[in-house]
């Protein structure tokens, strides 16, 4: 089984942590808030979820699973649709690795030819203002965790489990991947599409200033 290790997880600007175990990187990362972009990922988690609470499940060192935490500009009614604009370039970092027909199903399962290799859940919270700030809601912006789950080895009876078919990258990519590798190149395509998204409404968020 690789490890996963920070240092090798390359996303320019980023803190990153790793850790053996957790409930949910996503509900780590809004639990802590750091000021700063934060990605977190785990060996294991115990608690992971997607939409509508499904549970989503990975044994250990068989996945990728991690979170993203970024900072935006953006208030959070302008973040209707940013799920679509992340599982987008998610499917596109993991094309670029050579897993050839990974397409997003809106509106956050990462699939290949019908069968589910990865899922999305984007959580965001109001960005918490500094003491004695007197910032109107519109311009307090937000924070947004993003978190991912992409099944990299194979787990026995797991589809006979959840009920659905199931990919791996091993399985498409016919050769294994180091799951470091695969973490850094979809976060920082996550993380493109994130500054993408907070320029597109640049003018917007300078006239309400």
């Amino acid at each position: 089984m690789d490890q996963l290790a920070a240092a090798k997880i390359r996303v320019p600007g980023v803190e990153v942590r790793i850790v053996e175990r957790c409930a949910s990187t996503n509900e780590a990362l809004l639990a802590e808030m750091p000021a700063h972009a934060m990605l977190l990922a785990a060996e294991l988690q115990t608690a992971g979820r997607g939409r509508h609470g499904r549970r989503w499940r990975s044994a250990r060192g068989a996945g990728a699973t991690f979170s993203i935490r970024r900072p935006m500009r953006c208030e959070q009614r302008r973040l209707v649709g940013l799920s679509v604009a992340v599982g987008i370039s998610s499917a596109r970092a993991l094309r670029r690795l050579g897993a050839r027909g990974v397409a997003l199903k809106w509106p956050n399962d990462l699939m290949v030819r019908r069968r589910k290799l990865g899922g999305i859940l984007i959580q965001t919270q109001p960005a918490p203002r500094a003491a004695g700030s007197i910032s109107r809601p519109s311009s307090a912006g937000s924070m947004v965790v993003v978190g991912i789950g992409i099944n990299c080895r194979a787990q026995p009876r797991l589809g006979a489990r959840l009920g659905r078919g199931i990919a791996t990258l091993d399985e498409v990519l016919r050769r294994p991947l180091s799951r470091n590798a695969v973490i850094g190149a979809v976060a920082r395509e996550v993380l493109g599409a994130l500054s993408a998204w907070e320029r597109a409404w640049q003018p917007a968020l300078e006239k309400a200033a």
